[in-house]
């Protein structure tokens, strides 16, 4: 989540930190670091004498606190000393928070990873700040430089420079390597919603007048509690702070749900991340529903039933307000991590998520995983004093907090049986939601299904039953079954699926309903296919001693390999040159030895690049591929190259609404420049795309958005004075996907598309392009392991594109294949995607 923080000001005096008294902090540098050394003796006493579980505190022994370093606010105000703490060598280990106001430590972080505090000192800032101008013609004594956290989180060295000069501020990173940057467009967003906004749904009915006293709540947390296992999950974008807060409680239930699926179904927005009821809204996702961000996605890939989740307020003067405290720990102590909203850090900053997991009463802390990444706040078991973060950063949302959790589904049945025997089998649900949280989002229809392979059947009844007793978050219900055995074995391949409906509205999902739910004995929902990617090519009838590939790249991770298979039973002297932006780059020449395979990394040669194409030329024929992997390999796609080029190209397949990309690539593998010009085919006719020179031995992308932008159905054809190569890049699900294939030089009137399978979550769809300035007719046929289907028979207009659902007409087929015929000359292609993509 992006969010306006804390600054850090370092006044430049003799090379070093904040002196004592300046700022107008009421406490001292020397107070600070007394407070710092207080909390170093108290966390290594609680350590030794067993108050604090083991792992949730740093390793202090012998450590002591460094130089504080005076922290202000985003409007100038003093905020808090940033006290370094040094181990017997002198390393800085941690950092440690003290409030310049009261004196009191706020916050320690248990791991500091760089080699210095901070890395950029302000001497090197000033020096490099200096040299920096100086190449812009601007020779001035710089004024002393603040540390501070922009909107961005990040802390930079800011230089307020006088206001007749054409820079007025130079901000460099303090705690990276970077370069420095002058008058930098931070946005000023306010964060996440704080509170529910007209319409939204209150997820329960008849709350009552607001107590003008809280109720006295049991209490009977112990004094410390660290829930165990609680994986930690690193937000992967600036804004993405609620998505991997919600990706860490659904990794510590199970399973893992992909960070980048949760930014799109909570509709996360680069100018304030994502609102809070969204976030919510999230958790309860299920197939029954459709991502905002890709209408396509219907349940997260790795799980079909969303969770069970409540929420609630505690804010100043409400009924919760008394308990703010105990009710936090009493749900951590139950093994519920908890997200909150809240300030990132002193007022005024922005809102932040961040997970609760821990509390130690002893050392007057609650135990965080913040998804932020950057030193010196940020990361996993991060501790924070507990009156700071209640009643100073909480606030920001009147103390919003959440719980998510699957269903708990217990079975309770024979581990093995006989031929011939009967059992019961019985099901306990929990629909988790302790106090209070109880209560919430109704669940209508709640179900059990019994689950079971060949061996077994159900004696009078149905597989499918209601459960009694699940009413609301915190209710229980069971049900039962009788089996009989048809042969001897374990019953470990017996599960109950429970699950009912819930229904809520936010604004961007107004009047919703999901499925929620849980599966046992494992108690969470299998993966929908443990396939995360694939990719798919056609073949070459023949070898080419010249092959063609318009696609690379090897910057922002992506990975490009070229792959050279030598049928012959001769070796085979094969070379490849790399074309980008700015030319050609001669790549690697290798023998390959007869009958071989040979893969070439072309960020070996050119890496850092975003438009790269390659060239192979061999003294033999050969067969040349590429591939691509990006997003930590979550996503691959494959063509096969071309050994012609040409001054035409057809590409059926392209969108640019719902969160598709499609990228255009053209490779000049001429001496001489090639003007090119692109045209684009949709549903409403042609629309005219970009017109560029490429100069010669160069390669060129083309978003196809910035001519269509919104545009579901998009066809391109590629013309240039030259004969050049043209491909197409897809992507989708915030690049959690991928899929690439070259175009064609001339179009047919029949077309053959060997794969295609319409089960078990795969979808394929087939892609018509008429290039032509009159209409024509397209018939379909699919066929299957029983035969021929007829398809559907369209007429499409001029210079358009028409998406064909192959499920329409052959829904549930594992193999099924698509002839497309047309009384004009077309382009066919077929697009598969996995569920749900």
């Amino acid at each position: 989540m992006l969010a306006i923080v804390v600054a850090l000001a370092i006044l430049l005096w003799a090379g070093s930190f904040a002196l004592a008294g300046e700022g107008g902090a009421a406490v001292s540098p020397a107070e600070a670091r007394a407070e710092a050394a207080d909390l170093i003796t108290r966390v290594m006493s609680a350590s030794r004498n067993g108050t604090a579980q083991m792992g949730s505190v740093p390793d202090w022994e012998g450590a002591v606190p460094g130089e504080p370093m005076l922290v202000f606010a985003s409007n100038g105000s003093p905020s808090q000393y940033l006290v370094p703490v040094l181990d017997s060598g002198g390393a800085v280990v941690s950092t440690i928070g003290v409030s310049a106001i009261t004196g009191e430590w706020t916050r320690y972080s248990p791991v500091y990873g760089l080699p210095e505090f901070p890395l950029v000192d302000a001497g090197e800032a000033v020096g490099m700040v200096r040299d920096f101008l100086r190449r812009r013609g601007v020779d001035i004594d710089l004024p002393a430089p603040e540390a501070r956290v922009a909107p961005d989180k990040v802390i930079y060295w800011f230089f307020d420079l006088p206001g007749d000069l054409p820079i007025d501020d130079v901000y460099l990173p303090a705690f990276s390597e970077s370069n420095p940057l002058a008058d930098p467009a931070f946005s000023s967003m306010e964060g996440p919603e704080k509170s529910n906004g007209a319409g939204d749904w209150l997820p329960w009915a008849g709350s009552g007048a607001v107590a003008t006293e809280p109720p006295a709540r049991a209490g009977g947390a112990p004094a410390a509690y660290d829930i165990a296992d609680v994986p930690y999950h690193v937000q992967e974008t600036g804004y993405w702070c609620g998505s991997a807060s919600l990706e860490i409680l659904f990794d510590y239930f199970g399973p893992d749900i992909s960070q980048s699926e949760i930014a799109g179904v909570v509709n996360s927005d680069p100018t304030y991340g994502c609102y809070n009821r969204e976030l919510f809204r999230g958790a309860q996702f299920s197939s029954n529903s459709t991502s905002i961000q890709d209408p396509l996605l219907h349940g997260y890939t790795a799980r079909g039933i969303g969770y069970g989740a409540a929420y609630d307020y505690w804010e100043d003067g409400s009924s919760l307000y008394g308990s703010r405290y105990t009710d936090l720990k009493s749900l951590v102590s139950k093994n519920y991590p908890v997200i909150i909203l809240s300030y990132y850090d002193t007022p005024p900053s922005s809102g932040h998520f961040r997970v609760v997991k821990g509390y130690n009463d002893t050392l007057d802390e609650f135990i965080v995983h913040d998804p932020w990444y950057t030193p010196p706040w940020g990361g996993p078991d991060q501790h924070f004093n507990q009156t700071f973060l209640v009643d100073s950063l909480w606030n920001y949302s009147d103390r919003w907090g959440m719980i998510a959790s699957p269903w708990s589904v217990a079975l309770t049945k024979p581990t093995s049986v006989y031929a011939g025997q009967e059992f019961t089998v019985d099901a306990s649900v929990s629909y988790g939601g302790p106090e209070p949280l109880s209560g919430q989002y109704p669940c209508s229809n709640a179900t059990a299904t019994l689950q079971y392979p060949s061996g077994y059947v159900v004696v009078g009844g149905q597989d499918s039953k209601q459960i009694s007793g699940i009413d609301a978050t915190g209710s229980t219900g069971s049900t039962g079954w009788t089996v009989r055995a048809l042969k001897a074995g374990s019953t470990d391949d017996i599960q109950v699926t429970a699950m009912g409906t819930v229904f809520g509205s936010t604004s961007d999902y107004p009047g919703y309903s999901d499925w929620i739910g849980g599966i046992g004995p494992g108690g969470s929902a299998p993966p929908v296919t443990s396939r995360t990617w694939g990719h798919d090519s056609v073949g070459v009838p023949n070898p080419s001693q010249l092959w063609y590939l318009a696609e690379g790249c090897t910057n922002g991770g992506f990975e490009t390999w070229v792959l050279v298979q030598n049928p012959n039973s001769r070796s085979a002297n094969v070379s490849l040159t790399y074309m980008t932006a700015d030319g050609a780059v001669r790549g690697p020449t290798e023998i390959l030895p007869a009958n071989s395979r040979k893969t070439f990394y072309v960020a070996d040669v050119v890496p850092d690049c975003w438009d790269v194409s390659t060239m192979v030329t061999s003294d033999e024929p050969v067969i040349a591929e590429r591939s691509m992997y990006g997003n930590g390999r979550t996503w691959g796609h494959d063509s096969i190259g071309t050994s012609a080029t040409s001054d035409k190209w057809y590409l059926a397949e392209g969108c640019t609404n719902g969160g598709f990309e499609t990228w255009v690539l053209v490779q000049n593998p001429n001496n001489v420049p090639a003007t090119v010009t692109l045209k684009y085919m949709t549903q409403d006719g042609l629309v005219t795309g970009p017109t560029e020179t490429l100069p010669e031995n160069s390669r060129k992308t083309f978003n196809v958005a910035d001519t269509v932008p919104g545009c579901w159905d998009v066809s391109t054809l590629v013309t240039a004075d030259s004969d050049v190569v043209a491909e197409r890049s897809m992507y989708g699900n915030d690049r959690g996907w991928g899929h690439d294939s070259k175009g064609v030089s001339v179009p047919s009137t029949t077309w053959y598309l060997a794969e295609g399978c319409t089960n078990t979550g795969f979808e394929t769809w087939i892609l018509v392009q008429n290039p032509n300035a009159i209409p024509t007719d397209v018939t379909l046929t699919y066929m299957t392991p029983d035969g021929p289907i007829d398809g559907p028979t369209e007429t499409l207009p001029a210079n358009s594109r028409q998406t064909y659902n192959v499920a329409e007409t052959v829904p549930g087929a594992w193999e099924v294949s698509t002839m497309v015929t047309s009384t004009q000359l077309i382009i066919a292609e077929r697009s598969m995607y996995g569920d749900p993509r």
